[in-house]
């Protein structure tokens, strides 16, 4: 999309942008200096037989300028976010080329419901300049061809690593395959990241259908490890994900940082950098280009409508069952022993008057229960609802094949990133939960902010993997709710500021480094030194936080 108004070029045709019509508004003579525009963005599949009523993603940029005026920008059917603007949310912008780092926009925003659209206003004056572009963004973007260019470099560099069993046991073992491709023929990533510490000579195999590049071979399997499997953007308008991602991933691909070399030495790490690619590229908010929520689509994916997700689904049932052997034992009890909690209820953060249970991380579980997923009500709207295995739809998963204790499961940790516009830091959705731990390691951040929620059973429908450490992290677009509590190791605790890609990405260290602490193994664990003393502890102040906030959501008895 390429519009020319006056002496300014309103554009979004690059990846990730989002335009759909811009409309010059009348001059208003109290105000002569302001130029001011209305602009509408396009809903997700727009002007195709799939287009909804996704419309809070925009992303584009502005050639020319206007001497000595301000710019008013008006965008006018945007989705309800009157919550996230409540608590400061503004727009992103960088200039290029003299700042070519987003930021937020330091002027006050305002917004109103009008015919039931959300408008969003902002000011913002342009700079002078012959050549460059000013863009705006909903969100800090993070678009598919960047994460390409990431995972080029990536390969690049650790090419000459691609044979584990010659290196040392040390060495990190980095490696990128194509899982499959989207719909609309882009590449799903598969990487692994481990040491080369219990590598084999051995590859691992290709289900059917997946791994269409037979020019490469399969990556290396190795023993006496469990899988550590993330996943990210499977909305493509959640970009704080992908921050998440590579905070994540820059710190397992630390050399020297002796908890990096920790989860690389007890893990494989198996990571999907984006599930929704073609929903990425276009500049959708949540759907794949046919308008499909591919969130919804765990149950039972089919390999042609929605390759991402049939691909990830597969390989976890694969490895499953591959990475049984396990050193777990030698770290201490896996997982660990933490506080009972089974009468305790959480409220969901989405739906009020609808709870789950808060289950031991031991791994008991109520045999009076069917299946693990039967407290979550089936009226539900949580974003997981339609893959509850309080559905009917269950009953078409094949199970028996899966029906193995889950300590001998080989994935260890299930990790799922998302983003989230209603609750600061991370929220939690309807879901039973196992346990949730707060971030382990925080410069600035809030203890809570790593809110980890248990999302397996609803993503896969598989309930033998009721004791599998399972999350879904959901960073807010724009700030964290609580100060941390934890000592920092290389800086002062701080204030709650809006979030930066830097604080993204710490969140992403963080989440690596609790594994160690869920199983007892961090060469440099903060929990000690922190009011909480240990684990237990964490878990005992969250249990106490979530009871007290619940209390306030308990309906009153009818009399």
């Amino acid at each position: 999309m390429e519009i020319t108004i006056d002496n300014l070029i309103f554009f979004s045709n690059f990846d990730s942008g989002n335009l759909a019509k811009v409309e010059k508004c009348r001059s208003n003579p109290n105000n002569s200096n302001v130029n001011e525009f209305n602009v509408w963005t396009s809903p997700d599949c727009a002007n195709t037989i799939y287009e909804n009523d996704y419309s809070s993603w925009f992303y584009f940029g502005i050639r020319g300028s206007v001497s000595d005026s301000i710019l008013k920008i008006n965008i006018i059917n945007m989705n309800k976010q009157v919550k996230l603007y409540s608590q400061g949310m503004a727009p992103f912008v960088k200039v290029i080329p003299e700042l070519p780092t987003w930021k937020r926009i330091s002027d006050p925003v305002s917004y109103k419901m009008e015919d039931n659209k959300f408008t969003l206003s902002f000011q913002y004056k342009l700079l002078h300049q012959s050549e460059g572009a000013t863009y705006f963004a909903f969100c800090y973007p993070y678009s598919y061809s960047e994460c390409q260019e990431k995972l080029d470099y990536l390969e690049r560099h650790y090419s000459s690593n691609n044979n584990p069993c010659r290196l040392e046991t040390n060495d990190i073992y980095f490696y990128r395959e194509l899982l499959c491709y989207s719909t609309g023929k882009l590449r799903v990533d598969l990487l692994t990241v481990t040491s080369c510490y219990g590598a084999v000579d051995d590859r691992e195999c290709s289900p059917t259908g997946l791994f269409p590049d037979k020019n490469r071979p399969r990556c290396y399997k190795f023993k006496e490890k469990k899988v550590f499997f993330i996943s990210g953007r499977v909305h493509p308008g959640e970009t704080p994900s992908s921050y998440v991602f590579n905070g994540f991933l820059n710190f397992l691909l630390r050399r020297d940082d002796a908890r990096a070399i920790a989860l690389r030495k007890y893990f494989v790490f198996k990571l999907i950098p984006m599930l929704n690619p073609d929903g990425v590229e276009m500049g959708h908010y949540r759907t794949d280009a046919r308008g499909i929520n591919l969130n919804r689509m765990y149950l039972n994916p089919d390999n042609r409508l929605h390759p991402s997700i049939f691909a990830a689904r597969t390989i976890l049932e694969y490895y499953h069952r591959e990475y049984t052997e396990s050193s777990m034992d030698k770290f201490g009890a896996y997982p660990p022993k933490i506080v009972t909690t089974e009468n305790v209820n959480f409220r969901s953060h989405q739906i009020k008057n609808h709870y789950c249970n808060f289950y031991q991380s031991s791994g008991i579980t109520k045999s009076s229960s069917k299946d693990s997923s039967s407290s979550v009500s089936s009226k539900s709207h949580s974003r997981h609802n339609t893959h509850s295995a309080s559905n009917g739809s269950t009953n078409k998963v094949k199970r028996r094949s899966l029906k193995r204790p889950s300590y001998e499961s080989g994935v260890a940790f299930y990790v799922d990133l998302h983003g989230h516009a209603s609750k600061r830091a991370a929220t939690s959705v309807n879901v039973i939960c196992e346990f949730e731990i707060e971030k382990t390691v925080s410069q600035k951040r809030v203890a809570d902010e790593l809110r980890f929620i248990r999302s397996w059973e609803l993503l896969t429908g598989f309930g033998a993997y009721q004791q599998i450490n399972n999350y879904t992290i959901e960073c807010n677009y724009n700030c964290g709710r609580l100060i941390s509590d934890f000592p920092s190791i290389s800086k002062p605790i701080g204030t709650l500021l809006p979030y930066t890609c830097a604080e993204y990405e710490e969140i992403g260290e963080a989440v690596a480094v609790s594994a160690l602490d869920i199983i007892n193994a961090n060469p440099l664990s903060l929990i000690g030194r922190s009011k909480f003393h240990s684990l237990n502890g964490v878990i005992a102040w969250t249990v106490n936080y979530e009871k007290q906030s619940t209390k306030r959501f308990i309906p009153k008895k009818s009399r």
